[in-house]
């Protein structure tokens, strides 16, 4: 049987790509072989020989650092939509008509990346166009907790023998 440039035939492939889809050794062999003849200890067993196969470890691995750089370009991407929607300046989405003076709401078309990536929901009611944003704060928030920007959620304090001592949390000034 023909193998790939990973030393691996096509179904030990594909068992590969399934293990590092669903975690599970006895599935992804039952979707990258024919199992209807086999009981399941004999499926569990012949998916452990497979991935005691080092050939099949390294390309899992492999498969993994792939994905896993492939999450970050994503997260790239939503991030920066994330801080087009922080950033977005509400002056942006509307013009002045040239003819009459009105102001009025620019289509969406008309409007930068930045203002179109921060829209959530447009409504037209009988000719009644309403848009929806995104929400900064919310967008902010995750950002910030990508980010590690989050306040800890838990504080451990310790005395030791004869220390006293107070904790406040908050930040009113003086307050007692």
């Amino acid at each position: 049987m023909a193998k790939n440039s990973n030393g691996l035939t096509p179904k030990q492939e594909k068992f590969c790509r399934c293990y590092v889809d669903t975690g599970i050794a006895s599935e992804a062999y039952r979707m990258a072989y024919n199992t209807a003849n086999m009981q399941p200890g004999t499926v569990w067993t012949q998916a452990s020989l497979l991935l005691a196969n080092q050939k099949v470890t390294k390309r899992i691995a492999e498969i993994e650092a792939e994905l896993v750089e492939q999450s970050k370009v994503d997260r790239r991407k939503v991030e920066e939509v994330l801080m087009d929607i922080v950033s977005m300046d509400p002056s942006e989405l509307y013009e002045v008509d040239e003819v009459t003076g009105k102001t009025r709401l620019k289509a969406p078309h008309r409007m930068n990346r930045r203002s179109r990536n921060a829209l959530k929901e447009i409504s037209n009611d009988r000719g009644k166009v309403s848009y929806k944003f995104n929400g900064k704060t919310e967008a902010a928030a995750l950002l910030g907790k990508w980010n590690g920007w989050a306040a800890p959620t838990q504080v451990s304090v310790q005395a030791g023998d004869g220390v006293k001592g107070e904790l406040k949390i908050g930040f009113g000034k003086d307050e007692d």
